[in-house]
């Protein structure tokens, strides 16, 4: 199997992955910690497809899902996102360089701006009571797709 296989094998599967998790977000406002566990053990085939299994690059990526966890664990403490949202964020961290990471936050913060709008308003039009349940897990989702997709269409880099 040639790493140019592997990798985007593995990049198909974080797709599929993604593409889940908006799935189950969207209809039970829940990311399912299994997918973000496979999410999560893809990562290291991922790096050793693109060249970036050794020491140094995987601390890197450890230290980048680890500082990612515990910013928006905070946002978690806070109850401005749930807690899949917060592991889905770590996983995903694990797959990218620290600028992609953070290119994959203000990401996310864009299109969750927007997935906040689309389900406030679909909330007001039902007239439903209480707050609207927004499922940030879509924007999350979506912006990893992104970034995998600038990876494809960058051959790795």
């Amino acid at each position: 199997m040639t790493s140019n296989f592997l990798a985007y094998a593995t990049l198909g599967g974080l797709a599929i992955a993604l593409l889940f998790s908006i799935y189950t977000d969207i209809r039970y406002r829940l990311i399912y910690n299994k997918v973000t566990l496979v999410i999560a053990l893809g990562a290291p085939a991922f790096w050793y497809a693109t060249g970036g299994f050794n020491v140094p690059d995987i601390g890197i990526h450890l230290l980048t899902a680890a500082i990612t966890f515990a910013f928006f664990a905070l946002a978690f403490h806070f109850g401005a996102m749930g807690g899949g949202d917060v592991k889905l964020f770590a996983a995903l961290a694990l797959w990218f360089h620290w600028i992609e990471v953070i290119r994959l936050i203000l990401y996310a913060s864009i299109l969750g701006a927007l997935v906040t709008i689309i389900f406030v308003i679909i909330h007001k039009l039902k007239q439903r009571d209480g707050r609207s349940r927004i499922p940030y897990g879509v924007a999350i989702s979506l912006a990893g797709l992104w970034i995998a997709g600038e990876r494809i269409f960058n051959h790795f880099t």
